[in-house]
């Protein structure tokens, strides 16, 4: 069967960061009608997850596939496909461009894949796969994290999948009942500058809502207010030691998560920030489990 793609509409475009960052939601039909039948369209895309949509190349001038992981999560916005875009001044990006002009406005549309459930009764948003599960940051089954403490950690833009982990949690009282005390997510957030802060508001807010269940710490690397009550510079850094040889201080990381030993750490980012941390855990102190998407 061809590969179905479901005329979707921008319903949301709020630039964080004017020609650096902008966040993306794209608003799915409810049905959609395919060799002359309509379709219901569900959306069960799990948090950490990523959809398809064409487009449109900057370069290139034309349509062009392109995975886009999501930042919120379907339990709460149903059908709406919010993401994150950055803008990856690489001399070769096209559709990073694209986004950040004002050539793309609220209301246009953009197909977005979909694909027939199991019993071909109904079409749902296509959710992209990653065989190798250490590189894959879709959230456990809900009887798996239930007692489980995280670690979310976000490079830029790469705050998207922990993004949905958290909203996801939060949708579900992060497991809470009389008896059982719930999941447990740190989220650190790494970006340069206070304008770069995305959703933190809502973040704060639910940090008061939920004390004993989620944390957030957000990290600023070049620029920060004089009362910045949080971690200045970079959370994990590459030093020389006495030996001449690099090493990577995990002293900040520390000294916010001190039960490192206890938590899954799920994180996304460049491939540098990746490695650091792989290096510091081996280096001094190895969490429960690691994770980690590379863009």
């Amino acid at each position: 069967m061809a590969v179905i793609f479901v005329p979707a509409e921008v319903s949301r475009l709020d630039n964080i960061d004017p020609k650096e960052i902008k966040v993306v939601e794209i608003q799915m039909p409810y049905a959609f009608e395919v060799d002359g039948r309509v379709y219901p369209i569900a959306d069960e895309m799990r948090p950490g997850t990523a959809f398809l949509a064409e487009p449109f190349g900057a370069r290139t001038q034309k349509l062009q596939k392109r995975l886009y992981t999501r930042s919120n999560c379907a339990l709460t916005e149903n059908r709406i496909l919010q993401t994150i875009i950055n803008d990856t001044h690489d001399p070769k990006a096209d559709t990073s461009i694209w986004w950040q002009t004002d050539e793309v406005r609220v209301g246009d549309k953009i197909n977005v894949r979909a694909e027939f459930n199991g019993d071909g009764t109904t079409l749902i948003v296509y959710e992209h796969r990653i065989k190798d599960e250490n590189k894959s940051l879709k959230l456990e089954p809900d009887d798996w994290w239930l007692d489980k403490k995280f670690l979310g950690i976000g490079f830029s833009t790469g705050v998207t999948p922990v993004f949905a982990h958290v909203r996801y949690l939060a949708a579900l009282n992060f497991g809470r009942t009389r008896k059982h005390p719930g999941a447990h997510y740190v989220l650190i957030v790494s970006v340069k500058n206070p304008r770069q802060l995305m959703s933190h508001e809502e973040w704060l807010e639910i940090e008061k809502k939920y004390p004993e269940n989620f944390r957030y710490h957000p990290v600023l690397t070049r620029e920060w207010p004089e009362d910045w009550p949080y971690t200045r510079g970079r959370i994990v850094k590459a030093e020389k030691g006495v030996d001449g040889q690099e090493k990577i201080n995990m002293d900040p990381l520390f000294g916010v998560v001190a039960d490192i030993e206890e938590r899954h750490v799920r994180m996304c980012g460049n491939e540098t920030a990746e490695l650091q941390l792989r290096t510091g855990f081996e280096q001094t102190r190895n969490p429960a489990s690691f994770k980690a998407e590379v863009w």
